[in-house]
C-alpha cells in the first residue's frame, strides 16, 4: 500500500499498487496545477479527508472534477463526472514520497493541442 497527502495532512490516498506510467499533461489546468497523474479505480483508491474537507473544480467540457484540500489547496486527484460513463480516477503522484514514484515512467501527454502523447 503507498499513501499520498496534501500539504497539511488533511487529505489522504491510499493505493493498493503504483501504476507503470504517470502523465504529465500540458493543457491548460494541468500545466498550471503542475500535477503528475496515475490512473487507478474508484475503488482502488482509498480517499480520506478530515475536517476541512476538500473542493472541486470543473471546467470546459464538465467531464472531471479537480479535488483540493479544503485548508491547503494542493490538488489531490480528479474523478470523472456522470457525463462519463468510467470509474477511472486519477491521483495527484506529486503528493506520495519521492522515493515511492521514482521508478514511474512519466509519459508526456499533449492535452493542450493534440491530444497524444508526445513520447511515442
Amino acid at each position: 500500500m503507498y499513501t499520498g497527502q496534501c500539504h497539511c495532512g488533511n487529505v489522504r490516498l491510499t493505493i493498493p499498487r503504483l501504476t507503470e506510467t504517470a502523465t504529465r499533461c500540458n493543457c491548460s489546468i494541468c500545466r498550471r496545477y503542475s500535477t503528475l497523474w496515475g490512473y487507478l479505480t474508484e475503488s482502488e483508491v482509498d480517499i480520506s479527508v478530515g475536517q476541512y474537507g476538500t473542493q472541486q473544480y470543473s471546467h470546459g467540457d464538465q467531464c472531471i472534477d479537480f479535488h483540493r484540500c479544503g485548508h491547503c489547496g494542493c490538488v489531490t486527484h480528479y474523478s470523472t463526472t456522470t457525463k462519463v460513463e468510467s470509474d477511472r480516477l486519477a491521483v495527484n503522484y506529486h503528493l506520495f514520497s519521492v522515493q515511492d514514484i521514482a521508478s514511474i515512467r512519466i509519459r508526456l501527454f499533449d492535452g493542450a493541442d493534440t491530444w497524444q502523447f508526445m513520447d511515442e
